[in-house]
């Protein structure tokens, strides 16, 4: 089979599309996403399947969302050596076209179903379904490997080309034995068709011959219910007869003992009601004694409150007296306090004064030793100042003094040392370039006589005597590298010397030395200083005190003496950093200041030990004070406790006063209604009648308990409810019989004798017929089995071709080292590759859709010659696959439209830019 052209008119998003595909080569159709490249292949598929008329889900799928129009396809192919053009239409104006061109050129044309029954029975006979379906590759089928050994042309393609007969196993024989084991058999080996209803029929006559017997058997079941019913009914009867009519003598006994029963509620009645005065008089009674016992009660308590009431006033009054006692006591005393307070505060004043004038004499001492603190520290300062030497200097020159001395000892050891003395009269001239003399000395440009000098030649040295000779001597290559190391250290050195104001690494380890001792005189002056000035400046402190003394100073203090920058160096030693450092004439003298005496004491002790007597005294007079206060206070506490006793005594004798006057009013209230021997006389004559009435009520009870008439009334309603109980039973027994009395003669109508035999019949006949089924189906079985068998044999012997040309492909992609194994359905199960040998389901994505191409490829070739051969179609492939595997599978794809016919759908044109020949065909939205 060859597709031409196919042609979409409304068919999903296309509304009127052709396009024409080569007999023969690869085509790739090309188009983005829902721009209808899937919809060729379902077209061709539909056209052919389904009928103008069909009303399908898939046809009405087709057709455009929203459109009331017919979707059409049109396909031109060739099939069996005819020339077919077929043209459907579905929905809307349904059509049917076929037309056909023999290979005599003959043309035919069928329209309607007769067109539709003509290509059906075409494509049956020329195209393989096995095949057909294997070659053809649906949108995201491209992993699925297939397995053909049912596909028709493939089996004889291979066949003829291993040269192996099939033992007679042609695909008819195959076809019809297969056709023959399905009539009975499912592919799983279970019963079907008329086989499996056979099996359905016997079972069902079975149930039908089960079904009449256990009819029969229910019938003898029913007559033998019917005969117990019956007589249990009779036995029931005759028991409810004889209950009901102890019924009646219990309804009797009842009405006889009905009338005692009355009057013992009557007396019951009266009972209660005569209990219920003798309560009313009782609390009556007790409630007139109590009001009693209140009245007293509050008597007493009124009496007594009265008494608390005077007691605890007279003791406020005595509290009051005690208070106010205190309070004169503590005027005393506090003026006390106020004279001692007075006198000591006169003595502070002498002391103050005093103390002030010591505190000025140390203060100026302290001032004098802080100028001479500060002087030292500006020294120091200044000293360290004018050095700019420290550690990390010393230590750089220190290494770059290192590294110049093994420079300069690497050179004299690469380079050549000359020794050049003068032993004759002539001149001898040096000059060159690269010449060290060592130890800093300058090179001589002439030799005096008797004179000699050692050179180190890093570059070259002239030796000469006028009008004589002339030597010259070069070093070698390595020379030069030592002399730039020599000099690279000595500018290094001479930089850092420069850079400290410093001419050499002794003077400035000296320098370094003068900084840490001008740093440890700074430190210990700045701590001096600080101990001096911890309890603040005094200078402050000698201005206040001499302002408070009075003191009167002719001139104003200058400013702190600055210092004299040293020179660095002149710095000898550590203390004489501050030699050069005079005070200044202008500074201001604290000893000029005039402290006058005290006026009226001499000395500190004699006012400090009057200052303690008078501080004694205050403290006496604040100790009295404080006792005075206490006493005082709990005076006050006192007489407000007794206060507050007294007022509450106060209310809790007018309260039980107000108590007793409600008791006395209620019980006078009480008495007007009943006096108290009134209430006593009522509650004994309450007592008497129930004490009647109860002696009544004993008597009836005992003529109750003669008669039994409490008994009676429970007896009478247990056997009403047995009664009751029995007629249910007699009404179930009843209606029980009456059913199975139905039942039995409903029985005699159906003549069930009559179905259980006919039943057994048909159950007999039924069973011979399914016997004579499944002999027929185990033949076919056994046949299918044997033919299976032969044929697998058969297909390990074909199968060679098929792997051949499956291997000889895929060597193009993977190499030389590319075998494959297929099984009995003749797919691939197993790859080897550089000697790696996996299941096919062990492979990667992409490895098992390279696979899978190659393998149709394969098919596709060996029936490309026959007249069962169909196109191949990948639709959206080569989705998993990296760019070399493409260029390799593109070469292969390219070599399989050679043979046969190749299409190709994409929206990634890309994958497949390595496809040599291919016709490109591009389809727009």
């Amino acid at each position: 089979m060859r597709l031409h052209r196919l042609t979409l008119r409304n068919f999903r998003g296309v509304q009127d599309r052709t396009v024409d595909l080569p007999a023969i080569g690869t085509t790739v159709i090309v188009g983005d996403n829902e721009v209808g490249k899937s919809s060729l292949v379902e077209a061709f598929a539909l056209v052919f399947d389904f009928p103008d008329d069909s009303k399908s889900t898939r046809i009405r799928d087709v057709q455009p969302v929203g459109q009331d129009v017919a979707p059409e396809v049109t396909v031109e192919l060739t099939l069996g050596g005819r020339e077919l053009t077929y043209t459907k239409r579905w929905l809307k104006n349904r059509s049917t076209e076929l037309s056909i061109v023999d290979a005599d050129g003959r043309r035919q044309t069928w329209t309607g179903r007769e067109a539709h029954n003509e290509a059906e029975r075409l494509f049956a006979e020329n195209v393989d379904p096995v095949l057909w379906q294997t070659l053809m590759v649906g949108q995201g089928q491209s992993l699925v490997l297939p397995t053909p050994a049912d596909a028709e042309p493939l089996i004889t393609a291979v066949t003829a080309e291993s040269g192996t007969p099939v033992d007679g196993a042609s695909m008819p024989l195959v076809i019809a034995v297969e056709h023959e084991y399905l009539r009975y058999w499912t592919r799983g080996g279970r019963p079907t068709g008329e086989f499996a209803k056979s099996a359905q029929y016997v079972a069902a006559a079975e149930l039908a011959a089960e079904q009449a017997l256990k009819a029969m058997d229910e019938v003898v079941a029913d007559i033998r219910r019917a005969e117990r019913l019956a007589l249990d009914l009779a036995d029931l009867s005759g028991r409810l007869e004889a209950h009901l009519e102890s019924v009646e003598d219990l309804r009797e006994r009842k009405k006889a003992t009905d009338e005692i029963l009355l009057r013992r509620d009557s007396i019951r009645s009266r009972a209660e009601t005569a209990r219920a005065r003798l309560e009313n008089h009782t609390r009556t009674r007790l409630e007139r004694e109590r009001l009693l016992a209140e009245v007293d009660q509050f008597t007493k308590a009124d009496t007594e409150l009265a008494e608390r009431r005077k007691d605890a006033e007279t003791v406020a009054r005595k509290a009051a007296e005690i208070v106010h006692a205190a309070e004169a006591a503590l005027a005393e005393v506090v003026e006390l306090k106020d004279e001692r307070r007075a006198e000591v505060q006169d003595v502070e004043r002498l002391v103050t004064s005093l103390m002030d004038r010591a505190e000025l004499d140390r203060l100026l001492g302290q001032q004098a030793e802080l100028v001479d603190v500060r002087a030292r520290i500006a020294a120091a300062g200044a000293v360290l100042d004018a050095i700019s030497v420290d550690d990390a200097v010393v230590i750089a020159l220190e290494d770059a003094r290192a590294k110049l001395v093994e420079a300069r000892a690497a050179l004299a050891a690469g380079v050549p040392e000359v020794l050049v003395r003068r032993t004759g009269a002539e001149a001898v001239s040096l000059s060159g370039t690269g010449l060290d003399a060592g130890s800093g000395k300058k090179v001589p440009a002439s030799l005096s006589e008797d004179g000699e000098v050692e050179l180190l030649v890093s570059g070259e040295l002239v030796i000469g005597v006028p009008g004589q000779v002339e030597v010259k001597v070069r070093a070698g290559g390595e020379a030069a590298t030592l002399r730039a190391v020599v000099d690279e250290a000595v500018r290094r050195e001479k930089d850092l010397l420069k850079k400290a104001r410093v001419k050499d690494l002794p003077a400035a380890r000296e320098l370094l030395r003068k900084s840490d001792q001008a740093s440890a005189e700074l430190q210990e002056a700045r701590r001096t200083e600080r101990s001096l000035t911890a309890g603040g400046d005094p200078a402050e402190r000698i201005a206040v005190l001499a302002a408070r003394l009075g003191v009167v100073d002719g001139e104003e203090p200058a400013e702190e003496p600055s210092a004299k920058q040293a020179a660095v160096e002149s710095v000898p030693g550590q203390m004489s950093l501050f030699e050069q450092f005079e005070p200044d004439e202008n500074a201001f003298d604290f000893e000029d200041l005039e402290i006058p005496e005290p006026v009226e004491i001499g000395e500190l002790p004699v006012a400090q030990r009057r200052l303690d007597s008078a501080r004694a005294g205050l403290a006496e007079a604040e100790r009295l004070l404080r006792d005075a206060e206490f006493a005082a206070a709990q005076a006050r506490k006192a007489a407000d406790e007794d206060r507050s006793e007294a007022q509450q005594a106060r209310a809790r004798s007018e309260l039980a006063a107000e108590r007793l006057a409600a008791a006395v009013e209620a019980l006078e209230a009480a008495r007007a209604v009943l006096d108290d021997e009134g209430v006593e006389a009522a509650e004994i004559e309450a007592t008497t009648e129930v004490e009647a009435v109860l002696e009544e009520l004993t008597a009836v009870q005992e003529q109750v308990d003669a008669a039994g008439a409490d008994e009676v009334a429970g007896e009478l309603a247990d056997a009403l409810a047995v009664a009751t109980r029995l007629q249910g039973e007699r009404d179930v027994l009843r209606d029980s019989l009456r059913t199975t009395e139905g039942r039995l003669e409903q029985s005699g109508r159906d003549g069930l004798a009559t179905r259980r035999d006919t039943a057994e019949l048909d159950l007999a006949a039924i069973r011979a017929e399914h016997e004579a089924l499944k002999r027929r189906a185990d033949a076919a079985r056994r046949v299918h089995e044997t033919l299976g068998r032969h044929r697998a044999e058969a297909q390990t012997k074909y199968s060679e071709p098929l792997q051949t040309r499956i291997e000889s492909l895929g060597r193009s992609v993977y190499g030389p080292s590319f075998r494959v194994w297929l099984d009995d359905d003749l797919a691939v199960a197993e790859r080897e590759l550089d000697g790696a040998r996996l299941r096919v389901e062990a492979l990667s994505t992409g490895a098992q859709e390279q696979l899978a191409i190659i393998t149709r490829l394969a098919i596709s070739h060996l029936v490309s010659t026959g007249a069962g051969s169909v196109p191949v179609i990948f639709d959206d492939a080569l989705g998993w696959s990296d760019k070399a595997r493409l260029r390799d599978m593109g070469a292969l794809l390219g070599r399989a439209g050679d043979h046969g016919q190749v299409i190709i759908l994409t929206c990634m044109p890309d994958r497949y830019e390595y496809v040599p020949r291919a016709t490109f065909i591009k389809l727009d939205s």
